[in-house]
């Protein structure tokens, strides 16, 4: 299967963080994506950022609410729920407290997708990708190449994925939307062959000529690996 049909990560839920502002937005970007050859669109809000404190139920209401919307609009794509939670003592507590979890679905097991923060190195990675699999989650890290210390502290990668986590490439970073180090950081991933999973992140339609470019460079470095 071509990994470019599926979207892990996008803000194209309307109105919930700092994605889409509205339902003409989000039309316009799953629109977008659907015209990109996406066939599975995870609407993946932040959770523990943002003030976001999202239930499991509130969030499967917005992604029906978001399906029907694209259906009136005969957008033909599927759209899923899950979210991107934030790796803070909010995360940690619900994990230790055994709370639910905006979990997705993916390749027969749930899955959760995790930011780091971006600055600081993080404690705690392997412990808690440890602590997800014992609750049968599969831990998915979004946009590690965004991580800014990872450069040079790139072995940790190996004790993650020894850890079970998996990582996921945001598009964008391969056309320098997030800067030159995090597009040198995931063309080094993308080599290494670290990625399972890729996604838009995608916040804005204004991104979606980006996103084409993205698609392109991603299939420029997949060619013979990823079959259209």
């Amino acid at each position: 299967m071509d990994p470019l049909t599926i979207d892990l990560h996008s803000h194209v839920m309307p109105g919930i963080d700092d994605g889409a502002r509205g339902p003409v937005e989000t039309v316009a970007m799953a629109r977008g994506l659907a015209d990109l050859g996406v066939k599975t669109l995870y609407l993946t809000p932040h959770q523990f950022k943002l003030d976001n404190h999202l239930s499991l139920v509130d969030v499967q209401r917005r992604t029906d609410d978001v399906w029907r919307m694209l259906a009136r609009a005969g957008v033909t794509i599927e759209v899923r729920r899950g979210a991107e939670h934030y790796y803070g003592e909010d995360l940690l507590d619900a994990i230790s407290g055994g709370d639910d979890l905006i979990t997705f679905d993916l390749d027969g097991e749930p899955g959760l997708l995790v930011e780091l923060p971006m600055r600081q190195p993080t404690i705690g990675v392997r412990r808690v990708g440890a602590a997800l699999l014992q609750r049968g989650i599969r831990p998915v890290m979004a946009h590690p190449e965004r991580t800014a210390y990872l450069s040079r502290e790139y072995g940790r990668v190996d004790g993650w994925r020894e850890a079970g986590w998996r990582f996921q490439l945001n598009l964008l970073s391969l056309v320098g939307q997030h800067g030159g180090a995090a597009q040198s950081l995931a063309e080094h991933m993308m080599e290494d062959g670290l990625y399972d999973y890729v996604g838009s992140d995608l916040h804005r339609p204004s991104d979606l000529p980006w996103l084409r470019r993205a698609h392109e460079a991603y299939r420029a470095a997949t060619e013979g690996v990823v079959s259209s």
